[in-house]
């Protein structure tokens, strides 16, 4: 465990002008991409301070292939509250990538010193550090760093960027006068200010729960990045950067944050390896809890956070019958993981294999195992797998 978690904040001088426009270019990308997840946590010691040179003048990440980033949200503004969001990143500069992975706060699991418990627990017990513990026991990866942000750092932000157009899925009325939490959002495109957007992604009471709420973070993040990447809001750079290092509490370097930016401008948002972590609601001992099945827990860390496995779509654009899922088949014995099978919307000339995380390396691959395949790198819009496979008439013959 890193002797920073321990050390008291530092205190801090106050910044030039100049240091914030780095700043808040740095933190455009990931503040809200990673920051911003967290729906609530105690804020603290913000981004850099007295070895800002130095720091900039290292390698980000300390030189590292690959670092992990935990995303800690809590549901109060007072140090020790419940972890409302925990979201597990992994960086590879080299490979401009980041997969993150959610974990559902209502996950049963072992708290050291504590026992079983919701895995939220773990951040009232022992606030950051015992978390770190936590998720690093479950998952099996050592944590690099962290960022935290409270509930009103997420009214601060988001209020700071000019708010965020999103569509609402549903009507969404809740109010908890115990959380001072009051939730009231109509359904349709809108836009939603800093109290609103906090609404949005911590509403859970409906059919999905938690799960439906991982999903519209997930949705939220993208629009927030997208808009923070946009060059028109370079005028309020400042004014960001000021609220993200009086709300924010994390161990990354300005450096650090200028490599993440740059790796979501060359990426794109939608190009992020993403999912939440499988389990089975359970009521146990009185209490609603989400029971995670171990293998599956690491099929997900293997494939998603360390990119170990491929996640294919096999469509057929063809009217040869079977063609897809003799095709899912033969990928499958590539050890590729299969997504779903399916019928194209409509037919091709040729078989096309499309990469969905933005760098084509992946569609690549896939290409090679079928011998043949027209690639094609379309992140747009939220895709479960990693590349669509759409099966043409020259798969078709070679299959025959």
């Amino acid at each position: 465990m890193s002797s920073e978690l321990s050390e008291k904040p530092r205190s801090r001088r106050p910044r030039r002008r100049w240091e914030w426009w780095w700043l808040i270019w740095a933190a455009a990308g990931v503040c809200i991409f990673l920051c911003g997840a967290a729906l609530g946590v105690a804020s603290g010691g913000g981004a850099p301070g007295e070895r800002w040179f130095q720091e900039f003048l290292s390698p980000a990440f300390g030189g590292k292939a690959r670092v992990t980033i935990l995303v800690v949200g809590v549901d109060n503004s007072e140090g020790r509250g419940l972890a409302d969001t925990l979201i597990l990143g992994v960086v590879t500069p080299a490979l401009n990538e980041i997969a993150a992975v959610s974990i559902p706060r209502d996950s049963r699991v072992v708290i050291p010193g504590v026992g079983i418990r919701r895995i939220n627990a773990a951040h009232a017990y022992g606030g950051l550090p015992l978390t770190i513990q936590t998720v690093e026991m479950l998952l099996g990866l050592p944590i690099d760093y962290y960022v935290e942000v409270n509930v009103p750092g997420l009214v601060k932000l988001v209020d700071a960027m000019g708010g965020v157009d999103l569509k609402v899925e549903k009507r969404m009325r809740y109010r908890d006068r115990a959380q001072g939490l009051d939730i009231d959002l109509q359904p349709g495109f809108q836009h939603l200010d800093g109290k609103q957007a906090m609404g949005y992604v911590r509403f859970r009471h409906d059919a999905m729960g938690d799960f439906g709420r991982m999903e519209r973070q997930r949705k939220f993040l993208r629009v927030v990045a997208r808009k923070l990447l946009a060059p028109e809001n370079l005028t309020r750079a400042p004014k960001l950067a000021e609220t993200f290092v009086d709300t924010v509490n994390t161990n990354l370097t300005v450096k650090d944050l200028l490599a993440l930016k740059r790796i979501l401008q060359e990426s794109r948002p939608e190009a992020i390896r993403t999912a939440t972590l499988p389990g089975e609601p359970r009521v146990i001992e009185g209490k609603a809890m989400i029971e995670l099945d171990a293998a599956q827990v690491q099929k997900v860390v293997d494939r998603v956070l360390l990119g170990q496995g491929l996640s294919v779509s096999v469509l057929n654009g063809t009217d040869v019958q079977g063609l897809a899922a003799r095709t899912a088949a033969r990928l499958e014995r590539c050890g590729c993981d299969i997504v779903t099978v399916g019928n194209a919307p409509e037919k091709v000339k040729h078989t096309l294999v499309v990469d969905h995380r933005g760098t084509g390396a992946r569609a690549r691959r896939v290409a090679s195992w079928l011998g043949l395949g027209t690639i094609s790198v379309s992140p747009e819009g939220e895709n479960p797998a990693d590349v669509t496979v759409i099966a043409g008439p020259d798969l078709a013959e070679a299959d025959r």
